[in-house]
């Protein structure tokens, strides 16, 4: 059987003491890795949300000025007269008044570097002022600014990709009336491009403005389905947050994103950063992290060294010499060269197999001796069964006047007498056993080859070099053409055949004769599973059940039943994983 390894050796658990032993020492220094990785990660998600915050709030202010700038036009003199009484002024008084305005208009424009253009529109002078002209009344933008009035309250109006602040007077919605003039200002959509790229340090970073109301965005880079993924995450939490951080992932990478909202202008505002970039100053500590890391493989590595050349080779050296003892060999010395506790028991043990080996030359080999002769014995008992039915079948063969067949049958009686008589051996290979069991068959065979088919296997040649008794296999055949196929005048089968079964070989040989009744066959059994300790005469299969029972143990040898087809079957078990590559 097997030998049975230990669940977890010694060597095992000292390096796992250890490892267990330097576990927190790793944990502390897991631990002072994070908390730095933390701390970084919040100073930087502080500063980030400080950055967006602080732009966002000058963004507001300077919205909130030029509105401001735009209010304090709805009470100038020149755009009220203009607006009201434009028929009744001169051409010369009309011209200065456009000027003037042209001229407020300019100055509100250069006061602000977001702001593009700054215009006024008159329906009742049928004129449009801008920061740079005076030019004819369009009513179709007239009419396009109105119709976004509705709007005018909202900070900033989105309109076919441009930015607008936008007061009319009087506002429609109160008086019911078109407003007497418009002032408006587009916004510079690059001004504020340019102000979010100010934000980014370096061309991974980015920015975005995002307009909840119209949806529309001004961000420094990536694609809208980026950015809608940033906002997605963003957005996840409590509405209540008006600023925040946290780190996000979009398509495997990981972003750490700062945003603040904007009650005054609806929209969000928030500044991305890859965390890569984000944490390249803890490059350092990572390499001294890694440092430790392997420092600390590298002390386990020389303590398990150490352990398996002082402690486990030397110990797993006695056990593999115990080992060789329970295999029988009793010829080993083993010696320890340094002077500690192994070398005490190396030396008794040393002198504890040579007692051994004494005391098994008095006894146990004296054992071997009877055992060997009580199986010469046995087999013995065969032989002279063999000859008797040798001489039967050849006295038939030359009464019935057989002779086409005589010389065949003489070559392979010859063959199988010589098997019997030419050593005289215990032993033989189990190739040399199938195939004296062959030429036997074949023998009998062609006694009854008219009424009696055989089917005879060939045996696996990994089987072929198992050591087995002799005369274990030939006997079974002669039993089933004797016992159970002498009777059977036509259509008998006879089938010899071969099976692996895990770590055992099967040898089974089947007959269709006649068929044995229950009784016969558990007393059969019977005296096969017992031994037989009186003075009775002993069977072909009790001679053969024993002698393997002798040579492989008492859990193999003979098993007989029923066989398929409606015979007898004799089923010879032997060990194959031990035996198989012995000659």
């Amino acid at each position: 059987m097997a030998e049975k390894s230990w669940k977890v050796s010694v060597l095992t658990r000292l390096i796992i003491s250890f490892i267990v032993i330097l576990t927190p020492v790793y944990g502390l220094g897991i631990f002072i890795y994070n908390s730095g990785l933390q701390v970084l990660r919040r100073e930087l998600s502080n500063s980030m949300i400080s950055q967006v915050s602080y732009y966002l709030d000058d963004l507001e202010n300077e919205i909130q000025r030029i509105r401001m700038l735009q209010y304090e036009l709805l009470n100038d003199t020149d755009i009220n007269r203009m607006a009201t009484i434009s028929q009744a002024l001169t051409n010369i008084e009309s011209r200065d008044s456009l000027l003037r305005i042209r001229n407020r208009l300019f100055a509100i424009k250069n006061s602000s570097a977001y702001i593009k253009s700054s215009t006024v529109m008159i329906p009742g002078a049928g004129k449009e002022v801008t920061d740079m002209d005076v030019s004819g009344f369009k009513n179709e933008k007239y009419e396009k600014m109105k119709s976004l009035e509705k709007n005018a309250d909202t900070s900033i109006i989105y309109a076919d990709n441009s930015m607008y602040l936008i007061v009319p007077y009087p506002s429609s919605y109160i008086t019911g009336r078109d407003p007497i003039f418009i002032i408006t200002a587009e916004l510079s959509r690059d001004e504020l491009e340019t102000a979010l790229k100010a934000m980014a340090s370096n061309p991974d970073e980015g920015a975005a403005l995002y307009d909840f109301g119209s949806g529309n965005i001004i961000a420094t880079g990536y694609n809208d389905m980026f950015h809608e993924e940033i906002r997605k995450n963003i957005f996840d939490d409590s509405g209540a947050i008006t600023e925040n951080a946290k780190i996000i992932t979009i398509d495997g990478s990981k972003f750490l994103v700062a945003y603040k909202t904007s009650g005054y202008f609806d929209a969000v505002l928030y500044k991305y950063v890859p965390e890569q970039a984000v944490f390249e100053t803890l490059k350092d500590f990572r390499i001294w992290f890694v440092v430790f890391s392997l420092l600390s493989l590298a002390v386990i590595v020389i303590y398990s060294i150490y352990v398996y050349k002082f402690i486990h080779k030397p110990l797993n050296r006695l056990v593999s010499s115990f080992r060789e003892v329970k295999k029988g060999n009793f010829d080993i010395n083993i010696e320890h060269e340094v002077d500690d506790e192994f070398r005490f028991i190396y030396r008794n043990f040393n002198s504890m197999v040579g007692n051994l080996k004494s005391l098994i030359e008095q006894t146990y080999t004296q054992k071997l001796l009877v055992q060997k002769a009580n199986m010469k014995q046995l087999q013995s008992q065969i032989n002279p069964h063999f000859l008797y039915n040798s001489f039967f079948i050849l006295n038939t063969m030359a009464r019935t006047g057989d002779n086409e067949n005589l010389e065949k049958f003489t070559e392979q009686l010859g063959r199988y007498f010589q098997f019997v008589t030419r050593s005289a051996a215990d032993e033989v290979s189990l190739e040399k056993e199938v195939e004296h069991a062959r030429v036997y068959t074949e023998i009998q065979a062609l006694r009854f080859s008219n009424r009696i088919k055989v089917t005879f296997e060939e045996l696996p040649e990994e089987f072929s070099g198992i050591m087995v008794p002799r005369l274990i296999l030939q006997p079974l055949i002669e039993n089933a053409f004797e016992h159970g196929l002498s009777m059977k005048k036509d259509n008998g089968l006879l089938s010899v055949s071969f099976k692996k079964y895990e770590d055992e070989l099967h040898i089974m040989v089947e007959n269709n004769g006649e068929d044995i009744s229950g009784e016969e066959l558990k007393l059969l059994q019977y005296k096969l599973a017992n031994k037989n300790d009186n003075n009775d005469e002993v069977t072909a299969l009790q001679n053969i059940n024993q002698r393997l029972k002798l040579k492989f143990g008492q859990e193999y040898g003979i098993a007989v039943d029923k066989g398929e087809r409606g015979g007898f079957k004799v089923t010879i078990s032997i060990p194959c994983s031990e035996y198989s590559n012995r000659g």
